[in-house]
C-alpha cells in the first residue's frame, strides 16, 4: 500500500506535529521489524540459496557485504536509497539487514531520510481539509494525475527515432 495517503489522512486527522509523531513512529518500527527480519533470518535463507556469492560479485553488492565497509558508508546508502522514488523501502530494510550496518545507525539514516517527506505531506494533508469540495477535488485529482506519471511513463509506447 503507498504510504501517501496515510500520510494525507494523518495530516487531516492528526495536525502536523501529531501526525509526522505518529507516522514516524509507525514507519519507524516498520522498518525496524523488515531489517530485523533480514538480520536474523534473512542472512541465512539468501545464503542457502547460494545468493549472497552471486550478490557479492556484483559491483554494490560487493561493498555492502564486504566486512572492511564502514559503518558510516553503508549508512549514508540507506540513508540515499530511502531518498530515491520508486525504491521498495521495505525491501531496502530486508537487504539493510542482511549486511553489518549498526541498528541504530539503520534507524537514524531511515529517520532522516523519511523526516522531510514526512513532515511535508502531513502538512499537506493538514491544509487540505481546509479546502472547499470543489478545490479538494482539483487537488484530488492532480495529485492523482502526477502520482500516475511513473507509471504512464513506464508503459507509454516506445517510438524509434525513424518512425
Amino acid at each position: 500500500m503507498p504510504s501517501s495517503p496515510v500520510l494525507l489522512a494523518a495530516g487531516a486527522t492528526q495536525g502536523i506535529v501529531l501526525g509526522s509523531i505518529y507516522v514516524l513512529i509507525g514507519a519507524l518500527l516498520g522498518a525496524l521489524t523488515a531489517f530485523l527480519i533480514g538480520r536474523y533470518l534473512g542472512r541465512d535463507f539468501v545464503e542457502r540459496r547460494g545468493w549472497m556469492d552471486a550478490l557479492a560479485k556484483t559491483k554494490f553488492g560487493g561493498w555492502l557485504l564486504d566486512e572492511k565497509t564502514s559503518q558510516r558508508r553503508l549508512m549514508l546508502a540507506v540513508f540515499y536509497c530511502r531518498l530515491i522514488p520508486g525504491i521498495n523501502l521495505d525491501a531496502l530494510s530486508y537487504v539493510a539487514g542482511v549486511t553489518r550496518i549498526a541498528t541504530w545507525r539503520f534507524l537514524l539514516a531511515t529517520f532522516g531520510a523519511l523526516l522531510p517527506y514526512t513532515v511535508l505531506l502531513v502538512a499537506i494533508g493538514h491544509q487540505l481539509v481546509k479546502l472547499g469540495p470543489t478545490e479538494l477535488v482539483i487537488v484530488l485529482l492532480g495529485i492523482l494525475l502526477v502520482s500516475a506519471i511513473p507509471v504512464l511513463w513506464r508503459y507509454w509506447p516506445v517510438r524509434s527515432a525513424g518512425s
